[in-house]
């Protein structure tokens, strides 16, 4: 897939979405319109759009903490997904879960849904390969997880069942640094975690998660690959999390400088002065693309406060038996 300005543009449009969204979001749980559970994804836009734009229709990811832009790339609804944080009977899980930021997935989408446990969802999507490659239609899964769960034994044997079986599997480690409070330097004993790969005889590489571009252009080597046949690989994405692991997480274990050091290398602001650099858009564009995400988010909520309605409790029970 050759990239236009279009395209350039577009995932530019992507990433601003998901830094106002997550903003906004973290001040309406401040301001207690929304209840439940929050991981904002603040820091990881580049690792999430530059993976998901190379996609194609038939391809899937798996819902994360951090990936609402995953699955709006994918096609789901910010109309949908925000009436989930309310509560809403309008939202993807009818109002049952009002922790938006993970518990949910749209099958016809090819959204998995999350699994609960950390790391549980790799042997899932891994499922899910196996099944894409029986199927011999050429999609691909793009199971996207983070540091922590790499630690587990679902990741080491996900991958393992992949390679074994060459699956058409995609495997995004997004390293923030961070499981929870745990320093990935404190839980591993190495520099890249896409070492890791090599026990498993797929490629892997180390990229930098706020580089949009280079983001893209691993993944879609890496999607092209499993589309072909040619098996499963593992690309690790260094970004920066630039809160704490929930809105309720206090994020005492990190320094003001080292918050400081890593929001400099923010990913939204370098992909726009790139834009702009290159020609493909100008300053006051990129103004105007500001205000109407604003408008957009401001739409939407407006619409989730005034338009939608609460679950009926009689209908609590739905989905849990078979009929």
């Amino acid at each position: 897939m050759s990239l236009k300005n279009e395209d350039l543009k577009k995932m530019l449009y992507w990433m601003i979405l998901g830094r106002r969204l997550e903003e906004r979001i973290t001040t309406l749980f401040r301001e207690s319109r929304l209840r439940g559970h929050h991981h904002p994804g603040i820091g990881q836009e580049a690792a999430n759009v530059g993976s998901t734009y190379c996609l194609e229709a038939k391809d899937w990811v798996n819902s994360t903490h951090r990936g609402k832009l995953s699955d709006l790339i994918k096609g789901m609804s910010l109309r949908d997904l925000m009436a989930g944080y309310f509560a809403k009977k309008e939202g993807l899980e009818g109002g049952r879960a009002p922790t938006g930021s993970h518990m949910y997935g749209d099958l016809s989408l090819g959204v998995l849904p999350f699994t609960g446990v950390i790391g549980s969802v790799i042997p899932v999507a891994t499922g899910v390969a196996l099944g894409m490659k029986l199927d011999g239609q050429g999609a691909v899964m793009l199971c996207t997880f983070g540091d922590g769960a790499s630690n587990r034994g679902d990741f080491h044997e996900g991958l393992n069942m992949a390679a074994a079986y060459k699956l058409p599997a995609v495997y995004l480690l997004v390293n923030n640094g961070y499981a929870m409070s745990v320093s990935v330097e404190r839980a591993t004993g190495m520099k890249d975690l896409s070492a890791r790969a090599a026990s498993y005889g797929i490629p892997g590489v180390s990229v930098d998660g706020n580089d949009v571009m280079a983001v893209y252009e691993a993944t879609r080597e890496a999607v092209d690959l499993a589309r072909r046949g040619g098996g499963p690989s593992l690309i690790e994405c260094r970004v920066h999390r630039w809160t704490g692991h929930s809105i309720t997480d206090a994020d005492i274990y990190r320094t003001d400088e080292d918050r400081a050091a890593g929001e400099k290398k923010d990913c939204v602001a370098r992909f726009k002065k790139e834009l702009m650099g290159n020609g493909v858009m100008t300053e006051q564009e990129i103004e105007q693309l500001e205000a109407d995400v604003k408008q957009e988010i401001d739409d939407v909520v407006h619409y989730c406060e005034h338009e939608c309605t609460d679950p009926d409790p009689a209908d609590i029970l739905r989905g849990v038996y078979a009929a």
